[in-house]
């Protein structure tokens, strides 16, 4: 028999700052289900198929992973190529700036975005 997934605060509260910008992202799909709880799909847009899912049952976690999505559409949009663990001053400068106004919104994990480089 499954159990019933429940939801978390914190998620929520993550997804609450996020949500736009998932929304808007033709890569990543959030969603709830009543079996596994919060799912993230990657998307190849393309195609219209998914690539990738995973559950997430941490609110730290999908912090982390959204920043990294942030910080790769960065620099998708700057023509790189390299992934952000090797991305130069500007470019982080760039990331940094992107993820400021979601930040500041969750001071509490602010650490998530120190993994990116």
């Amino acid at each position: 028999m499954v159990q019933e997934a429940k939801r978390d605060a914190e998620m929520e509260k993550v997804y609450g700052v996020f949500g736009g910008y998932i929304k808007k992202n033709p890569y990543i799909e959030w969603i709830w289900s009543e079996k596994l709880g919060y799912v993230l799909m990657q998307i190849e847009a393309k195609d219209r198929e998914i690539v990738e899912s995973r559950v997430v049952a941490d609110a730290g976690d999908f912090c982390r992973i959204l920043c990294h999505e942030v910080a790769e559409d960065v620099l998708r949009k700057r023509g790189s190529e390299h992934t952000p663990y090797e991305a130069d001053a500007p470019e982080k400068d760039e990331i940094g700036k992107e993820l400021k106004p979601y930040i500041d919104q969750l001071p509490e994990y602010r650490d998530c975005c120190c993994g990116l480089f």
